[in-house]
């Protein structure tokens, strides 16, 4: 074949996909709900950078005439976990990676509380839709755990998240991120002894070990299968999910405080036997931080928004605008002197 064919060939290949690219993006932008549901917010909110003063970000914002700036007592980790088997590395490849869950831990170091915010994958948020470069093509008003979609690495991918968790929130800094592929569940679980949880669902014919109403302590492959099963558990609105994996993550932090008392450097351990399925912006220094606060602090506990499950072309979850209003300002936010 001579060489101009070959160029030739080539770039039409090149074309093609980035036309493909083109009309994906396209589409995701078009994507708009059909109508708000009842109830959505109607407040006044206005924001403003001021500056950084002392070395805090002095980030305002008006909620009908009164200001509130950032709580800078608080440390923020965005914990991921997506629905790829394990990260994928290829710079510049188009993957299909979506976030199946998200929990922003709220560490309060004044208080020396951490709480930890779910968020149903289903939001419908305002998510940047990225291009095939990486560069923003604009916004869509889609499902949060798409914003987990757009991206050509797997940081560009998870960071897209944290901008979106962000702005569903009213401008909550998001410090840090860290996500871990579904295929590293069983090396976390295993990593720290097994988790115990008490079986609330049916898992008959999904996993047949998992008996309603037993307590047990999970261990390989049935850590997975509690808190990833859904579509074969009549879940589609993702309710019974996000109720285990609470469940699971309570139980994970005590696995974690009880590893941390007995064993030096149990946290890097743990670390070490994920670092395959993991991804994350923090250095391990950082990462060891976060884990020993979840260990140290008081738990506060999981907080879910409040909102409306509709059943359109997807499952869509409409937070009430009004009561995240609120909930934003009594987490992130404090009275502005």
């Amino acid at each position: 074949m001579k060489r101009s064919t070959l160029k030739a060939i080539l770039t039409a290949l090149a074309v093609a996909v980035l036309a493909a690219v083109g009309v994906a993006v396209l589409s995701r932008l078009e994507k708009r709900i059909e109508a708000p549901p009842e109830g959505a917010g109607t407040r006044s909110v206005q924001t403003e950078d001021a500056g950084v003063s002392d070395g805090e970000d002095a980030y305002v914002m008006t909620v009908d005439g009164k200001r509130y700036r950032r709580n800078e007592e608080l440390s923020t980790l965005l914990i991921l976990g997506t629905d790829d088997k394990m990260p994928d590395e290829d710079e510049g490849a188009f993957v299909s990676s979506q976030a199946d869950l998200i929990v922003l831990a709220i560490f309060d170091r004044s208080a020396r509380t951490c709480t930890l915010l779910q968020i149903d994958r289903n939001t419908m948020a305002e998510v940047t839709v990225l291009d095939g470069n990486d560069r923003p093509a604009g916004t869509a008003l889609e499902q949060i755990c798409l914003a987990h979609d757009y991206g050509t690495t797997p940081e560009i991918r998870c960071r897209n998240t944290a901008d979106a968790v962000s702005r569903l929130l009213y401008g909550a800094r998001v410090d840090n991120y860290v996500s871990l592929a579904m295929g590293g569940v069983t090396a976390l679980n295993d990593a720290v002894g097994g988790v115990t949880v008490t079986v609330e669902d049916d898992f008959t014919g999904v996993d047949d070990t998992l008996i309603k109403g037993e307590t047990v302590t999970l261990m390989g492959e049935h850590a997975f299968n509690y808190v990833h099963a859904r579509y074969t558990m009549t879940d589609d609105a993702n309710t019974a999910r996000m109720r285990r994996q609470r469940e699971y993550m309570e139980g994970l932090t005590e696995a974690l405080r009880d590893g941390v008392k007995e064993e030096a450097g149990f946290v890097l351990t743990v670390f070490d036997a994920i670092a395959d399925y993991l991804v994350t912006d923090c250095k391990a220094d950082e990462l060891s931080a976060y884990a020993e606060g979840l260990a140290d602090y008081a738990l506060a506990g999981f907080i879910v928004p409040e909102g409306e499950i509709l059943h359109r072309e997807y499952t869509e979850f409409h937070p009430d605008e009004d009561a995240l209003l609120d909930l934003a300002l009594e987490l992130f936010y404090l009275p502005a002197e």
